[in-house]
């Protein structure tokens, strides 16, 4: 027997946002998530004009606007995220880990515009797995 499983809706709340170079050592990005959805904004700087109620200009104020870049789906929900500088990368990876003791690390991929995993964790272990119930061992 299989089971199936359908979203209908992409999830509307966030658990988890960062700021980093996600994809370049040049431009830091919005990363946040989402139950099951990854979302990469860049923040966009707007000149405009101030006017005086005469007409004649005042000087220019700098609005910011959010701009979503890209965004991701994933199998499972995000139960952590962390970003992480490794040595001699071009960009920073992401740390995310998945219930049932899972850790991914993953990076952004200019060649496919998608993500591209690096490694993959499973800590079988009983003693280091750790259900919503429980608490971390300190």
């Amino acid at each position: 027997m299989y089971a199936v499983y359908k979203q209908a809706h992409p999830p509307t709340g966030l658990e988890f946002a960062m700021y980093c170079n996600f994809f370049n050592n040049t431009e830091r990005n919005l990363v946040v998530a989402g139950t099951s959805q990854l979302y990469v904004y860049r923040l966009n700087r707007d000149a405009e004009a101030l006017t005086k109620n005469d007409g004649s200009t005042e000087g220019k104020a700098h609005r910011e606007k959010l701009e979503l870049v890209a965004s991701f789906s994933f199998f499972g929900n995000v139960m952590s995220m962390a970003s992480v500088q490794l040595a001699g990368a071009k960009r920073d990876a992401l740390l995310l880990s998945f219930k049932d003791a899972k850790l991914s690390v993953v990076e952004y991929d200019p060649g496919t515009h998608d993500l591209k995993t690096l490694s993959l964790h499973y800590f079988e272990e009983p003693e280091l797995r750790v259900s919503q119930a429980q608490e971390c061992p300190g």
